[in-house]
């Protein structure tokens, strides 16, 4: 098959010549499909090759186009031009996935005009990254209401977005990804969540150094949403508001180094939390989050979390009765002395990581005083249900890890690995921990 548009024509020039193109000579679906297997950008130089590869690039599923920086309007213009072009010799053709990375100086108008066009190419996924320069970035709302082929949106950039107040924006979207943007109030992004009827994955990134992004009250109502991530690490005073309404959530993702106040009906299918939380300010919300969560079956708490539940709970942490896989940062100031409650209280836990390495940001090793006694009561979820234990980004073991490790080895009857990450361990030590006493015969200890 050789694809045509009223266009343009690919060339197949005929050639006498013994080193003559023998791969150019096969048909243009399948050079197509070979394009397609490539990187993005080595598919795009192919075009330099000759003639028979100049238009081939632009018939791929995948469009990417990144604007360089430009100097001058004739630069500007060229790259809207090459764009204008690549559009125009697909000739409506359907489009899977459409990025495009602009840089200062862009013609939003014309930006306008090709979403305009890639939607009538009934295109599947949307990137669209945009210069720090605060403009309002004009969008096709009305055709993107009729676009029933369009999955998935990623925005990136500090521009600023306005969304309009309408019942129906994207009606099949599943999926969005929000990126450093500046919204023109709590508004618009709220009526851009209410406008995907379908939408199943959200991610949302708050990360302008020193500027605010407008919002105060993010709020996430949603029957639909099934994935949550929240990345905020705006470093602007204030105390903002986190307002979840999603029953049918069943992922949820927080790292947040904000003062945020977090209020979330709970879900009814919510399987699987990790709550990276950072600041003094999130002692109360961080309890209300907990007691959303006791359905989960698999959790993620950093020490600085783990530290707001004590505060909150003190020892009456919550139960977690479906919980099989724990992955925990130990705080500075409780120690391993509110590890029994915790295994108390998930009475179905087999796995358990202690994580030295969840925050964001590299830093000094806490020099821990634990003070830890084992418990005279042995949590049930040891003997019972322990299947694996992983010790990660350590330099070295305490002697309280030490003793820990002891314990844990004595009461897991079914655990079947222990595995211990940490350069610093002496051969003397390694050799007293592999002959700890072990109540699983077929427990096996490695050092990373």
């Amino acid at each position: 098959m050789i694809l045509r548009s009223s266009k343009a024509l690919i060339k197949r020039p005929k050639s006498t010549n013994l080193d003559e193109d023998f791969i150019g000579k096969l048909h243009d679906a399948l050079l197509i499909q070979i394009l397609s297997l490539l990187p993005e950008s080595d598919a795009n130089r192919t075009r330099i090759l000759s003639n028979r590869w100049k238009n081939l690039w632009a018939f791929l599923p995948n469009l990417h186009f990144v604007m360089p920086f430009c100097w001058s309007i004739e630069e500007i213009n060229k790259f809207h031009d090459s764009v204008d072009q690549t559009l125009a010799l697909r000739d409506g053709m359907p489009v899977q996935r459409f990025y495009l990375y602009c840089s200062k100086n862009c013609n939003y108008d014309r930006v306008y005009d090709w979403l305009c066009k890639v939607v009538k190419c009934r295109v599947e996924e949307i990137e669209l990254r945009f210069p720090a320069d605060r403009f309002t970035v004009r969008f096709c709302w009305d055709l993107f209401r009729a676009c029933s082929s369009l999955v998935s949106l990623t925005l990136r950039g500090e521009f600023l977005l306005h969304v309009p107040d309408d019942e129906l924006l994207f009606p099949c979207l599943k999926k969005i990804e929000l990126v450093s943007i500046v919204y023109s109030g709590d508004e618009s992004f709220a009526n851009l969540i209410s406008g995907c009827p379908v939408l199943e994955e959200l991610f949302v990134e708050r990360q302008l150094i020193g500027q605010f992004d407008n919002m105060e009250r993010f709020l996430v109502v949603s029957p639909s949403l099934k994935r949550l991530r929240l990345s905020f690490a705006l470093c602007v005073i204030g105390v903002y508001k986190v307002v979840i309404d999603a029953p049918k959530l069943e992922y949820l993702n927080i790292l947040d180094v904000m003062s945020t106040d977090y209020s979330l009906t709970k879900p009814l299918s919510l399987t699987e939390a990790h709550i990276r939380t950072l600041t003094d300010g999130q002692v109360e919300s961080v309890g209300q989050l907990m007691t959303c969560l006791s359905s989960v079956k698999i959790l993620t708490l950093t020490d600085s979390t783990l530290m707001a539940l004590s505060y909150v709970y003190g020892l009456n942490m919550p139960m977690f009765p479906n919980l099989v896989k724990f992955v925990v940062g130990i705080d500075v100031v409780w120690g391993w002395n509110i590890l029994p409650t915790l295994l108390d209280n998930m009475p179905n836990l087999e796995h358990i990581t202690f994580a030295d390495g969840l925050l964001p940001f590299p830093r000094a090793q806490h020099i821990f005083n634990m003070r830890w006694s084992p418990p005279v009561e042995v949590p049930a979820c040891l003997p019972f249900k322990m299947k694996e234990i992983i010790i990660e980004n350590r330099e070295t073991i305490s002697p309280e890890e030490f003793n820990l490790i002891r314990y844990l080895l004595r009461h897991s009857n079914n655990l079947e690995s222990l595995t211990i990450n940490a350069h610093k361990i002496d051969a003397r030590r390694r050799e007293q921990m592999s002959k700890f006493y072990r109540a699983s015969k077929s427990c096996r200890i490695e050092f990373i």
